[in-house]
This record gives C-alpha cells, sequence and structure tokens, in this order.
C-alpha cells in the first residue's frame, strides 16, 4: 500500500478532507547571516530567557542547551495543541514533541484532529489552516504556529534545501507564553531612517522582542523599558539634544 504524504496539507474545509488536492505553498525567508550576527548585538545584553534561541536545528533527535534551560525552568503547565488529520503526522514534529515532553512534566500534547474538531483551531488562528500547525498555550495567552514555519527553504545556489526549524518556533512560543511582559526595542524615527527589511522584522518577533517608534524630540528621555535603542541609517543629522539623551541612556547601560 502506498505510503501516505507527511507534507503540509491545507484544510480547504475543516470538515472534508478535500484537501487531498492540495499543494505547497511555501514562504521561503532566508535570514542572511549579517542579519543574524546584526540580531545578537542587539540583544546581546537582553535577559537569557529573552535572547536567541536556537532555531538551526543540526539533528532532529535532540533538543539545545537553550531548549532544556526553558523546559527545566517552567513552574507553570503549558499546552501544546497539534492540529493534524488522522494519517499526516509529521513525523519529525511527533519525535520533536516527544522529546519536549519527555523533558518537562509541565508539558502536554493533545492531538487535534480537525476532521473531530472542526472549530477548534478558529479560536486561535482564521487563516488557511495546515496538517502539523501546533498552538502553544499557558492559560489565556498563546502563540500558533504555522507549518509554513516550521520547514525552512533556501533556493539560492540553484537547488531547494531544507531546513527542520520546528525547535526554534516551539522553544519561542514557550517563551512567549510564560513570560508576559516582553523586552522592547525602541526604534529612532524623525531623521529619515531606513525602514527595517522584512527578515530583519521576522529574526526581531522570533526572539519575543517587541518593537516601538521613538522621537526623541518628544520625550525627555529614552524610556526605561528599553532593552535596546535601534537607529537605523538617518539621512539627516541629530540634534545636539537626543544625542545627549541617547548619550545618558548608554551611561546608565542602555544598549
Amino acid at each position: 500500500m502506498k505510503k501516505k504524504d507527511t507534507a503540509k496539507r491545507p484544510f480547504s474545509s475543516l470538515s472534508t478532507r478535500s484537501f487531498h488536492a492540495g499543494g505547497y505553498s511555501v514562504a521561503a525567508a532566508v535570514i542572511v547571516l549579517a542579519i543574524a550576527v546584526a540580531v545578537n548585538a542587539l540583544v546581546g545584553n537582553l535577559p537569557s530567557t529573552y535572547t536567541k534561541l536556537d532555531t538551526t536545528a543540526n539533528g532532529l533527535y535532540t533538543v539545545s542547551e537553550q531548549t532544556e534551560k526553558v523546559l527545566s525552568g517552567l513552574d507553570e503547565e503549558i499546552d501544546i495543541y497539534w492540529i493534524v488529520q488522522s494519517g499526516y503526522e509529521d513525523t519529525n514534529i511527533a519525535t520533536l514533541l516527544d522529546r519536549y515532553s519527555s523533558l518537562s512534566d509541565k508539558i502536554s500534547v493533545t492531538k487535534k484532529d480537525p476532521d473531530v474538531y472542526p472549530t477548534f483551531a478558529k479560536q486561535y488562528y482564521d487563516g488557511q489552516l495546515y496538517n502539523n500547525s501546533l498552538v502553544v498555550c499557558r492559560g489565556d495567552r498563546y502563540r500558533y504556529i504555522d507549518y509554513n514555519s516550521i520547514y525552512e527553504y533556501d533556493y539560492s545556489g540553484g537547488s531547494v534545501s531544507q531546513n527542520f526549524a520546528g525547535e526554534g518556533e516551539l522553544t519561542s512560543a514557550i517563551s512567549y507564553v510564560v513570560n508576559d511582559a516582553m523586552p522592547t526595542l525602541y526604534i529612532l524615527t524623525g531623521h529619515g531612517e531606513a525602514e527595517l527589511s522584512s527578515t530583519f522584522k521576522t529574526a526581531i518577533e522570533k526572539q519575543n522582542i517587541q518593537t516601538e517608534s521613538l522621537s526623541l524630540l518628544t520625550v525627555e528621555a529614552v524610556p526605561e523599558d528599553a532593552g535596546a535603542l535601534l537607529i537605523n541609517t538617518p539621512q539627516s543629522d541629530i540634534s545636539e539634544d537626543e544625542a545627549q539623551k541617547i548619550a545618558d541612556y548608554l551611561a546608565s547601560g542602555g544598549r
């Protein structure tokens, strides 16, 4: 009997199996080394629970030291819902979820077949659903992990390479739901600063860092909750008053 394809399959109807004709709809995002270095530099002084997670799983059957630290520090129940139709379970995700639940008794994994629970996922995500997507919850706080983000694709070099990024996505989601207060990266405005690239924004979001625009012309100082201040290629001079506020922020331990 021919083995079923475990690749992602969209649910065109949550109450039917018409997904069989579904195709791939992969949003490829390649974060280059320069951006990775820049993100590390920006968040290097933040608490370890907020800083960069291991998002490059070189081995599918092991987890990083950072993930082990996050899981060992859990003191509240974390529910992980695996949204997948019976018979289409991704074996890599199954292995990863088994590993997480074995490392912490606070992790509970529940499979939700959309044929059996057609409306379950809608309370967390109202877009196009794919088999093997995940929902991580702590009370009312949750994060939806789309299957498209669990596998990363590199189309450079004339060929396609695939990377399983499930650990980075899952550990980032767990870190997000257990921390009610996320660090803030303030982005200076008012001098024709360049927009952040989509890949850079994605990298920041994956670290559970929220961003806020900041005009130093309208405030007395850089906000106290600033994890870092980003000045992205301004096209006009920063005033002496603004420069003094930035210097004061740095002198008090800012980044």
